[in-house]
């Protein structure tokens, strides 16, 4: 008599998403191929819902600006979600924009990031804005991430947290409503440049930034 070998057939994120076991690290990034970004929270696999427009445009301006201003001063490196994030077993986030500095380069590997960035940034949207601002936020600083940008393009927001020994302290403006970054040297931002109906062009702002440098 012959028997027949039924595949067994391979679950996604998205019903891994639904599932109320928890999940490891390890089971999430052997997934993780799909283009759709999710989060590994705490052993819960949490997908993203669709965004409004504004909050694409405005990780492609973050990661544009940034990706010029590292490269030019070879600061590190710049990632963009669905690029992973391993913090624990259970802990897989995946920031919009991340940094990891040059001497911490070895943290990057092939499929996903080994420890805390020093910079995560979330772009929120009314389906993440809760986590982003909790969970998320105690997770980056009880593992060591240094710094934390928040941008809330609906409620015309952007912060900058700097982690003081796992605690966040809110960077505040200078007299110039400029936000200055702590791990990228010379770096800063304005609100706004990323809260208008129309975002200020990514060559004007560097322009500015690099004529405080020169």
């Amino acid at each position: 008599m012959a028997y027949t070998v039924q595949k067994k057939r391979k679950v996604s994120l998205r019903e891994l998403a639904h599932d109320q076991a928890s999940v490891t690290f390890e089971k999430f990034y052997a997934l993780a191929e799909e283009s759709r970004k999710y989060d590994l929270i705490d052993g819960k696999v949490i997908r993203d819902a669709p965004v409004i427009d504004k909050h694409g445009r405005v990780v492609a301006w973050l990661m544009h600006a940034l990706m010029n201003y590292v490269e030019q001063f070879d600061l590190g490196e710049v990632l963009t979600a669905p690029v992973t994030v391993r913090l624990s077993n259970y802990q897989g986030p995946q920031p919009d924009v991340l940094f990891v500095s040059k001497q911490r380069k070895h943290i990057v590997l092939e499929k996903y990031i080994d420890g805390p960035p020093d910079l995560c940034v979330e772009v929120t949207s009314p389906s993440t804005r809760k986590l982003d601002r909790g969970r998320k936020l105690m997770l980056y600083a009880d593992h060591g991430v240094q710094e934390y940008w928040i941008i809330d393009p609906l409620g015309n927001a952007v912060e900058i947290f700097e982690n003081l020994n796992g605690e966040w302290r809110l960077i505040q403006p200078d007299e110039k409503q400029r936000l200055h970054s702590k791990v990228l040297p010379g770096f800063w931002l304005k609100a706004e440049w990323l809260i208008g109906e129309t975002l200020t062009p990514v060559n004007t702002t560097l322009n500015e930034i690099l004529a405080e440098r020169s």
